[in-house]
C-alpha cells in the first residue's frame, strides 16, 4: 500500500466521503462534525481498511507523549464519537467492527478519488440546492479594533456581537451562524479562513474592522467563501456613530443577497429597526455587553450598572431591558443573593423589553428563566424558549436552556437534541459544552458525562464547572477516588461554597466523613458573611445521611427560589430521600414531575 501522503486525499464509503487534508467528513456533500480523536481513528482505518487496527497502535497514535488520564477510557469513547457520527452500531457493525480485547477494525469497502476528483474541486451547493434540513453556515469573526485605543475595545467586541444577532435572525433553518463565544476565541488569530472554517464547519466568514475618527466611525466588512478564501465582497462604511445598527442592518441585508436568502416580511422589520434615539444610551449599552462577555460572574456588576444607565438615558432601548433581565438571571443563576429578587428584578425588564419589542429573543429567554426558576410554570418556560429560538434559531442559549428544562421535566431525548443544536451552534464555548454533559448527567448516562467533560476541560483545564460535573459523574459511575481528585481540585481553584458543598458530599459518600463534617461546619461559618445556596448544602447532608436537616434545606431553597431546585426531579444525589412523603410534597409544589424513584 502506499504511504498516506502519496495517495489520493479522499476517501469514499458507503455514502460517505473523507478529505483526509482538510479532515473532514461528508455524507451526500453535507459536513458532518467530528473530533480531532475520531478523525484520527477513523483516518488510521481508511488507510488500512479491513486491517486490525490494536488499542496499542491507536494509543501510540493519539497520545504518542502518555499523556493521558484513563485511557481505556478516553479510547471507547473516541471510538463511540465516531460511530455516532457514522450511525452505526457497536452490535451490528457496518463500518467499525470490535474484536474484543484486541482493537478494532474497518468492515466497508473504502475507495479513493483520484487527484483530479479532490474534494475541494466540488463547487459549494447553493442554498437552493440543499436539503430542507441542511443549513449554510457562517462565522462572524471579532471586528477588529484599528483605533489603537484599548478604550474603544469594547465597540468592536460590542460591534461584532450585534452582528451576530442581527445577521441570526435572516434566514431561520437555512442559515446557521455561529455564537459569540466560539467566534471570539480567534480574535487576532493567525489562522486561515480555511482553517477556521474547518474548526467550526462553516460555509462563509464575516470579517471586518473598525476606525474611529472623532465622532464619525468607519467600518469594513468582507464576506468570504471558505471552500477556497474566496473574497466575495467588501464594502466600507462612514457613519456617525448613532447610524451603527442602521450599518448592521445593511451588512445582514448584503449578506442576505449574497447568499440569495429570501426574507419574509417579518424578518426584514427586524433587520431595519433602529437605533436607540440617543446614541450615549448605545454606548452604556455596547460597554455593559463587553463586562457581561467577560468571563465568570466577574463582569455581572459592571455590566448590570451600563445597562441600568442605558436605559436611564434612554427609557424605550428595549434591547437593554432584554440585556438587564439577562443579567438579574445571572445574578440568581450565580448564587450571589437569594434567587426570589434579581428574578422578580428579571421578570419586570423583561415584560419591559418585550413591551417595547416583543421580536427580541433575549427577553424571551429571560423571561423563559423566570417562568421556570420563580413561578415553576413549566408549560410557560418551555414555550417563551421556543419563541425564542423561532425568532433566532442560532440562539444557543435559547437551545442550551431549554436543553435543560426538559432534562429536569425528565424528557431526556428532547433535552438532547437541544443540547446538541447549542454545541453545534457554539462548539467551542465551555459553557455550552458543559450543559449538555449536565443533560447526560441527569439522565443516568455518566460515562457520556464524563466524556463530555473531559473534552471541555481538553479546551481549558480550569473551567471549574465542567470539573465539578466530572467529579460528580465519577462518584455516580462508582469511581469515588476519581470524584475526590476532581472535586478538591475544582474546590481549590474557585473555593465557592457550591464546590465545597459538592466535595463534602462526596466525601460523605466515599467513606470520608469526618471530612465531609469539618467541611459543611466550614461552610456554616462561612455562611455569616457569604450567601451560601441552600440547595447545595442539602447535597452535602445528604451525603452525611441527615435527611431531616437536608429537607429543612431544601424548603428553605424552595422558599428563596433557588434555581438549582429546578432538578429536583432528576439530580441523582437526591435519590436517598425519594421514598420519603417530604419529597414527594416537595415535587408536588414545585409541580416536576418525580422522575427517578
Amino acid at each position: 500500500m502506499l504511504p498516506l501522503e502519496r495517495q489520493s486525499d479522499v476517501r469514499r464509503f458507503g455514502t460517505f466521503e473523507v478529505d483526509l487534508r482538510a479532515r473532514e467528513l461528508r455524507k451526500g456533500g453535507i459536513r458532518i462534525r467530528l473530533q480531532d480523536q475520531p478523525f484520527e481513528i477513523l483516518a488510521l482505518m481508511l488507510d488500512r481498511p479491513g486491517e486490525l487496527l490494536t488499542r496499542e497502535e491507536l494509543r501510540q497514535r493519539l497520545w504518542p507523549d502518555g499523556t493521558f488520564v484513563d485511557f481505556e477510557h478516553s479510547l471507547n469513547a473516541a471510538v463511540k464519537r465516531l460511530r455516532a457520527a457514522l450511525g452505526d452500531d457497536a452490535d451490528n457493525p457496518r463500518f467499525v467492527e470490535t474484536l474484543h480485547r484486541r482493537g478494532y477494525r474497518f468492515v466497508a469497502a473504502v475507495g479513493a478519488d483520484s487527484p483530479a476528483r479532490h474534494l475541494h474541486a466540488v463547487p459549494l451547493r447553493s442554498v437552493q440546492q440543499r436539503p430542507e434540513v441542511a443549513s449554510v453556515r457562517l462565522v462572524v469573526l471579532p471586528f477588529a479594533n484599528l483605533s489603537n485605543d484599548a478604550a474603544q475595545e469594547y465597540f468592536s467586541d460590542g460591534l461584532t456581537e450585534e452582528m451576530i444577532t442581527q445577521i441570526s435572525r435572516l434566514s431561520p433553518g437555512r442559515l446557521g451562524v455561529i455564537a459569540r463565544t466560539s467566534s471570539m476565541l480567534f480574535k487576532r488569530s493567525m489562522k486561515s479562513a480555511c482553517e477556521i472554517a474547518r474548526e467550526l464547519a462553516v460555509d462563509y466568514l464575516l470579517e471586518g474592522s473598525v476606525r474611529f475618527d472623532g465622532d464619525r466611525i468607519r467600518i469594513t466588512a468582507q464576506l468570504i467563501e471558505a471552500r477556497n478564501e474566496t473574497h466575495l465582497w467588501a464594502e466600507t462604511y462612514d457613519r456617525r456613530m448613532e447610524e451603527t445598527l442602521v450599518m448592521q442592518s445593511e451588512v445582514a441585508a448584503r449578506i442576505a443577497h449574497s447568499l440569495a436568502m429570501e426574507l419574509v416580511p417579518d424578518q426584514r422589520e427586524a433587520l431595519d429597526r433602529v437605533a436607540p434615539r440617543r446614541n450615549d444610551a448605545y454606548q452604556a449599552y455596547l460597554k455593559g455587553r463587553y463586562h457581561w462577555n467577560r468571563s465568570g460572574d466577574e463582569g455581572l456588576e459592571p455590566a448590570l450598572g451600563f445597562y441600568e444607565r442605558a436605559i436611564e438615558l434612554d427609557p424605550r432601548f428595549a434591547a437593554a431591558y432584554a440585556a438587564l433581565a439577562r443579567a438579574k438571571v445571572s445574578v440568581a443563576l450565580y448564587s450571589r443573593e437569594p434567587g426570589r429578587r434579581p428574578l422578580e428584578d428579571a421578570r419586570a425588564a423583561a415584560l419591559c423589553a418585550l413591551e417595547l419589542d416583543p421580536g427580541l429573543p433575549d427577553a424571551h429567554v429571560a423571561l423563559a428563566e423566570v417562568r421556570k426558576s420563580l413561578e415553576w410554570n413549566w408549560p410557560l418556560a418551555e414555550a417563551a424558549y421556543r419563541t425564542a429560538i423561532a425568532l433566532s434559531p442560532s440562539c444557543e442559549t435559547a437551545h442550551r436552556s431549554l436543553g435543560i428544562l426538559l432534562a429536569s421535566l425528565g424528557r431526556f431525548p428532547e433535552a438532547k437534541v437541544e443540547a446538541d443544536r447549542a454545541c453545534d451552534l457554539d462548539p467551542l464555548c465551555l459553557t455550552v459544552n458543559t450543559g449538555a454533559a449536565w443533560v447526560r448527567y441527569v439522565a443516568g448516562e455518566f460515562d457520556e458525562t464524563i466524556d463530555r467533560c473531559q473534552y471541555t476541560l481538553d479546551m481549558d483545564p480550569g473551567f471549574t464547572s465542567a470539573r465539578r460535573l466530572l467529579g460528580v459523574a465519577y462518584l455516580e459511575a462508582g469511581r469515588p477516588e476519581l470524584a475526590l481528585v476532581e472535586l478538591d481540585a475544582a474546590a481549590a481553584q474557585d473555593g465557592t461554597p457550591l464546590s465545597l458543598a459538592w466535595l463534602a458530599h462526596a466525601q460523605a459518600v466515599g467513606g470520608r466523613a469526618d471530612e465531609a463534617r469539618a467541611l459543611v461546619a466550614r461552610l456554616d461559618i462561612l455562611a455569616r458573611t457569604t450567601y451560601v445556596p441552600p440547595y447545595h448544602l442539602a447535597i452535602a447532608q445528604v451525603g452525611l445521611g441527615n435527611r431531616d436537616i437536608a429537607f429543612d434545606l431544601l424548603k428553605k431553597a424552595s422558599a428563596e427560589r433557588d434555581p438549582a431546585l429546578t432538578s429536583i426531579g432528576v439530580d441523582p444525589r437526591l435519590e436517598p430521600l425519594r421514598r420519603d412523603r417530604r419529597y414527594s410534597g416537595l415535587t408536588a409544589e414545585i409541580g416536576i414531575p418525580t422522575v427517578r424513584a
